[in-house]
């Protein structure tokens, strides 16, 4: 009888059997196809989007990591250093005839907007001017806030840890990195335009871009050798914090929608087994072992579910690989609900989050379709007769 579990698993899975049987094994397919490319999505957009404002912020506000020198003390070198920028930054009120907003003034040197730096946001220089102003670069958020435009004047009132500045500047380039919570709150300027205004009391440090994975490595490497420094989490840590929950609260309801499908899983077994309870009956009546049957049944639908997680990962990928231009079509399009979200951001594979949902998936799966096959011992054998 070890025979009859080959042949039953085939025909469950539709080789052989009747027109409805495989339209109801494809239904069942594509339906948990589907299922699973929405929660692969939506993981890969919820964690692709956090690691996106994470780069936003890492090399545009604060780098990687923030050293502070002391006295007498010289740059660092070390090989996971991919590069290190002076910067200096105050406070300031930013004014325009009619409106005014609370900035962060950053002042840099031509060196800092390197390759890496200008993928995370673009930048449109005005025409040359003869102004002696100060020069500053501000976002296309701010700019439509304050109603400004390139070669407009705007007054700064800067405020450092000693001193208050006011100065007449010339808006000089405008830029946009997506991601408008940032762009609303920070400006560039030159870095020697600050340490012009407030010298010694300019609060200033060194922003240095490394790889992540290997930026703790790097800040112990450095604290070891006496430098004082701080990552950007430890810079923004509500903001890291709130992503890092995100993520995890995501996936949470990933996971529970994961055993949720994998219930329904179960009932396309339990269907099975009703539908073909005569013939199950008529197999215990010829000998068969009710493990025998159970197997076959369990075989079939796990080899269902198998491929309808491997279809529904490849859709859900393949899904998120297309989504950067719809995304940029929705960014163009400027909708106010999406105001506060980051748009333009790479799509990233968070191989273990998914991992765990479909993990979660074929557990739970495997433990709920094995409790519904149960049911197959306690089919007796005379119950055919009821169905014939």
């Amino acid at each position: 009888m070890n025979a009859i579990t080959p042949l039953l698993t085939r025909r469950k899975l539709g080789i052989g059997a009747n027109r409805a049987s495989k339209r109801r094994v494809f239904f069942n397919l594509i339906l948990i196809t589907l299922v699973v490319a929405v929660l692969v999505l939506a993981q890969i957009f919820v964690v692709s989007m956090s690691r996106g404002i994470a780069d936003k912020w890492a090399y545009l506000a604060d780098g990687h990591l923030q050293l502070y020198l002391g006295p007498g003390q010289e740059l660092p070198t070390h090989p996971n250093i991919d590069s290190i920028e002076e910067v200096g930054e105050v406070n300031a009120l930013l004014y325009s005839p009619d409106k005014n907003q609370m900035v962060r003034v950053k002042g840099v040197e031509s060196t800092y907007f390197s390759k890496r730096r200008l993928e995370q946001l673009s930048i449109r220089v005005g025409e040359a001017s003869t102004s002696t102003l100060a020069r500053i670069m501000i976002s296309t958020t701010l700019a439509d806030q304050l109603s400004v435009s390139l070669g407009d004047r705007l007054a700064l009132m800067m405020v450092s840890n000693d001193a208050i500045r006011a100065q007449l500047c010339i808006i000089d380039a405008l830029y946009d990195s997506g991601y408008r919570e940032l762009d609303g709150q920070l400006i560039y300027c030159d870095l020697s335009f600050v340490k012009r205004l407030f010298g010694t009391g300019l609060a200033s440090s060194w922003e240095i871009l490394t790889e992540k994975g290997n930026l703790n490595a790097l800040k112990d490497d450095l604290e070891r050798a006496g430098y004082l420094s701080t990552t950007w989490k430890e810079q923004n840590a509500a903001l890291s914090s709130n992503l890092d929950t995100s993520r995890q609260a995501v996936l949470a309801v990933m996971v529970v929608v994961a055993i949720l499908c994998g219930y329904f899983i179960s009932e396309l077994s339990a269907q099975m087994v009703e539908d073909d309870k005569a013939r199950i009956a008529t197999l215990h009546l010829m000998g068969a072992d009710p493990r025998t049957v159970r197997t076959a049944y369990w075989r079939a639908v796990m080899a269902i579910t198998v491929v309808s997680l491997t279809l529904g990962t490849l859709l859900g990928i393949l899904c998120a690989r297309l989504l950067p231009p719809l995304l940029a079509h929705l960014s163009a399009r400027s909708y106010s609900a999406l105001s506060f979200y980051l748009l333009d951001f790479p799509i990233r594979i968070p191989v273990l989050d998914v991992s765990i949902i479909i993990s979660v998936l074929l557990l739970v799966s495997a433990i709920s379709v094995h409790l519904s096959l149960k049911r197959v011992a306690s089919i007796e054998p005379l119950s055919c007769v009821r169905f014939d």
